[in-house]
């Protein structure tokens, strides 16, 4: 009978240890920033290692930077979806979920006020679209107005006539060709070897985004920005369902925190970081008012001109958008 019972308990111990073993799963997360000093990659990192921590174990997430999988900017989302990561920062998503566009239009959110509004009216848009890609929209950070930079000197609208300008949306883009440059995309990973070798000469970012990281490639900035950027904090739906209802909880929690954190850290360090970048020896134009006159009345007729190729979703979204903002 001891023989018996000895071999019983041993059956359920590795029958309880295979269950536990099976419990703990690794998470693979990824940012489309290239630096772990951003605040975007940095709260990324603190919210994959709370994560960690506080489920004990059984979810062992680590983040990674762009450029170490492989993995493009404006494939992250599909990335997710399929599972190839598990959970991601998507700032380059317009070409999977273009409901996202109606946040990139140029010269509709001028103040983080209106932006604010905005981004309230689109959620629910923007998670119903994600899920239709087998994904989860956890929450989202917000840079800065996105202003644009050169390895020339910009003081006016003009000047960007004639010049190659990495754009984060096909929105940006249409600002830049709106005003005779030529939009490029490319991702945050190529962008210093792409001014390096001309094949563009100045981008669209914020101070504490771009302009930090790339500083020695650009000589000035001319602070009109056509629009925010936001970042998406999304998982991949199935890792998501197969959390237990605590953990899934916990995860919306610290995503919306680490949100949060970023977007104020963001926000907070825009003019300091601006400062400290003309200490460094780069030119800040400030934009005049018949530039900011001229860029809203060009690019306002652009908003329901880029509705009409969109789907019904996204038309209603930008009429519930615009209404909001009271345009």
């Amino acid at each position: 009978m001891r023989s018996l019972f000895k071999t019983i308990a041993l059956a359920c111990g590795l029958l309880i240890g295979t269950s536990v073993a099976h419990a703990r799963q690794s998470w693979t997360g990824y940012t489309y920033l290239a630096s772990d000093a951003l605040p975007g990659s940095k709260n990324l990192i603190g919210l994959a290692k709370e994560f960690t921590e506080k489920t004990n174990g059984e979810v062992k997430l680590d983040i990674n930077l762009a450029g170490s999988l492989g993995i493009k900017a404006a494939d992250i989302t599909q990335s997710v979806g399929s599972g190839i990561v598990q959970l991601a920062a998507d700032g380059f998503f317009l070409g999977s979920v273009e409901e996202g566009g109606v946040l990139r239009l140029p010269m509709l959110f001028t103040t983080k006020e209106q932006f604010d509004k905005g981004l309230e009216v689109m959620t629910p848009y923007l998670e119903e679209a994600f899920a239709e890609k087998g994904v989860v929209l956890l929450a989202q950070y917000l840079y800065p107005l996105q202003v644009s930079w050169g390895n020339y000197d910009i003081k006016s609208l003009d000047d960007l006539k004639g010049h190659k300008l990495r754009v984060s949306s096909p929105e940006q883009g249409a600002f830049v060709s709106a005003f005779g440059g030529s939009p490029v995309t490319i991702g945050g990973a190529e962008v210093p070897t792409a001014l390096q070798t001309g094949v563009v000469e100045g981008v669209f970012t914020a101070s504490v985004g771009g302009g930090r990281l790339w500083k020695d490639q650009l000589k000035s900035t001319y602070r009109l920005g056509p629009n925010f950027f936001n970042s998406a904090i999304i998982v991949n739906k199935e890792a998501f369902d197969a959390l237990s209802p605590e953990h899934q909880k916990l995860l919306r929690e610290l995503a919306q925190k680490y949100a949060n954190q970023a977007t104020a850290e963001n926000m907070q360090n825009e003019a300091s970081v601006t400062k400290d970048l003309a200490k460094g020896g780069i030119k800040v134009n400030e934009p005049s008012a018949a530039d900011v006159k001229k860029a809203t009345e060009t690019m306002q007729p652009f908003w329901a001109e880029w509705a009409k190729s969109k789907n019904d979703r996204t038309q209603t979204a930008l009429k519930k958008t615009l209404k909001a903002l009271g345009r």
